[in-house]
């Protein structure tokens, strides 16, 4: 790590560097199943930025400490975030950033990716996964709508019908499926994984930056407006369900359930 990046890492919740054109940026909160917090997303969207503005970081990689990628949303920040307009809270933020990248983003998927963990995905433009590791959408469970511009990624990808059975009746798929269905790229064995994506991301890196960067933005040309549209509608309407009874009883039972375990 160089002498100016001392202060990356932050938090022990995620820990940052760079190496070899990629700053990885890893969830390490592995006793709460890696849940992000409100500093945490803080925390990534700085990152974010000093990703952008840095030309020797060429690609962004996201990974995970334990057993799972991230558990999605802290179940915390959706009481803070009532206090907020929708489009002032930090997780919209972070989606924002992230949709607007303009290097490569890869995800390393140590194990699940639950909720906002399995959205993201949708933004990466490669994703590496562990096998039989599950991608999971439980936003209807807990009353909710599915975030990070869902609504417009995968209808693209999959079709309207499999689309609505994924989030509203499977609730998920293993990364096995995720492979057919066009979100994930390959799985590779646990104990392979990081060689294997620091192989995979090296030859990107190898490429000319601005080629690889014009590339992506042509690429997300004819989209990056609905995008961004589907992203506002949907935080919209995530805020709004929040305050129902019917969310406010599934996260009360969530917290209890979280603290009795």
């Amino acid at each position: 790590m160089r002498d100016d990046e001392a202060d990356m890492a932050g938090s022990d919740d995620l820990l940052a560097d760079i190496r070899d054109h990629v700053m990885t940026i890893r969830f390490n909160r592995p006793t709460k199943r890696n849940a992000i917090t409100y500093a945490m997303y803080e925390r990534i969207i700085d990152l974010i930025g000093r990703a952008e503005r840095d030309d020797t970081v060429r690609c962004l990689l996201f990974a995970g400490s334990g057993p799972i990628f991230t558990a999605g949303h802290d179940v915390s920040g959706f009481a803070q975030g009532l206090a907020l307009a929708y489009d002032e809270k930090p997780s919209y933020i972070f989606m924002k950033r992230l949709a607007d990248f303009s290097k490569p983003v890869a995800a390393a998927l140590n194990g699940d990716a639950v909720g906002i963990g399995a959205t993201m995905l949708f933004h990466c433009d490669f994703v590496y996964a562990v096998p039989d590791c599950r991608l999971v959408f439980p936003f209807a469970d807990m009353g909710l709508i599915p975030e990070f511009a869902s609504s417009a990624y995968l209808p693209q990808l999959v079709g309207q019908r499999r689309a609505m059975a994924l989030l509203l009746k499977d609730r998920g798929c293993s990364a096995e499926e995720g492979i057919a269905l066009g979100i994930v790229n390959e799985t590779v064995a646990a104990e392979n994984l990081a060689a294997h994506v620091a192989n995979r991301l090296a030859g990107i890196t190898a490429l000319s930056p601005d080629a690889v960067a014009e590339t992506k933005r042509l690429l997300k040309a004819g989209t990056r407006e609905a995008i961004g549209i589907a992203i506002a509608e949907e935080a919209r309407s995530f805020h709004d369900l929040l305050h129902s009874p019917f969310v406010r009883d599934r996260l009360a039972a969530i917290r209890q359930r979280i603290s009795a375990g």
